[in-house]
Parts: structure tokens; sequence; C-alpha cells
């Protein structure tokens, strides 16, 4: 059975990277954000049922010799005190990329949020009536211009409708959230 919700996820998660990849070629001075560059992947991460599927058939997809390898890699973080992403390669790298979360696919980006969401340390702007937060590293010049801001609760509450009807067809709890170090665990049975 097909499901819509999943074709539905990957137009939403094609329209952020495009927005990413605009972003990132008008504001490539601004923004430091590069591969091998993993600040953000310093988190143990839960994704919502539509994320997580999409991730279990990418893991279904790969040879046993990549699955072998993606398990065995177990890199501790060097600083014990903060959780790692369990696809984070030792070199720095995610090793599920293709199909990364999208909070992931829009880490590094200016996000807006509604006035008062965020704590008051975070927000860098405010502008289209609201709070504005972007990776420190980026925008330290000036800051971003409001076509560079990404409406992430526009993102979050598509997402949520996007997962409401995946769950529905599967018969899943759409408030469930299912870790990242659980998929990748179920790789190694």
């Amino acid at each position: 059975m097909q499901d819509p919700a999943r074709s539905e996820y990957a137009a939403l998660t094609a329209k952020v990277d495009a927005f990413a990849d605009a972003v990132s070629s008008r504001c490539a001075s601004q923004m430091s954000c590069r591969s091998g560059c993993a600040g953000c992947c310093q988190v143990d991460l839960t994704v919502s049922a539509v994320e997580a599927s999409t991730i279990v058939e990418h893991l279904g997809s790969l040879s046993a010799t990549e699955r072998q390898a993606l398990c065995e890699e177990d890199v501790s973080p060097l600083d014990d005190s903060l959780p790692r992403c369990v696809f984070l390669s030792a070199t720095e790298q995610c090793q599920i990329y293709p199909v990364r979360p999208l909070v992931c696919r829009s880490q590094g980006l200016p996000l807006r949020y509604p006035s008062d969401f965020l704590p008051e340390d975070v927000v860098r702007v405010r502008v289209g009536g609201g709070s504005v937060t972007v990776c420190p590293l980026n925008f330290v010049e000036e800051a971003p211009s409001q076509q560079d801001v990404l409406d992430a609760e526009r993102v979050d509450q598509i997402l949520a409708i996007v997962n409401l009807r995946h769950c529905q067809a599967h018969e899943l709890d759409p408030t469930h959230r299912v870790s990242l170090r659980a998929l990748r665990d179920s790789v190694r049975r």
C-alpha cells in the first residue's frame, strides 16, 4: 500500500532543502555550515513516525556490509556529558544524510518562531512578527534578511499534519516519537 503522507513528507523535505540551498547560495559569506561541522549533532534525537519510516526504508536499502559498518561505528563523544547523534560518524559525517530529519535539514538556517517562544538568550533578531534564532557561527557580521529566514513554526505544523496522516494510515500514535538510537539498533538485530 502506497502511503501518500510519505510523498507529502518527501515534498516538504525537498522544499526545505531548496530553501536552504538558496540561503546558502545568497549568504555564502555569512554561513559557516559545511560538511564535517557537527556542532548541531550533539543530541540524542527523536523523530516523528513519518520521518522514522523514511529512515527505516533507507536503512533497509543498504547492503549488509553497509549496515554492518553503520552499526560497528559507535563513536563515543569526546565529552561524555554531551549526547551525540548515533548516525554521526567518526569523521563528523551524517551516515543517513539523504534521509536526515527535517530538524537536521534546517539547522544553521535563520529560523523564525512566534514571539516569546524562544528563550531570550537565543533570539538574534525579530523579523516578520517573530523571533529569529540562528547558529552562532552563522550571520556573525550582520543579521539575516527576512527572505533568508525559514518559518520554523509553519514547517513544524506541516510536518505534524503529514505525520498525522501517516499515523492514521498505519494506525500509529501521532504523538509517539522514535529515537534515532532505536532505529540504528534495529539494524543490529
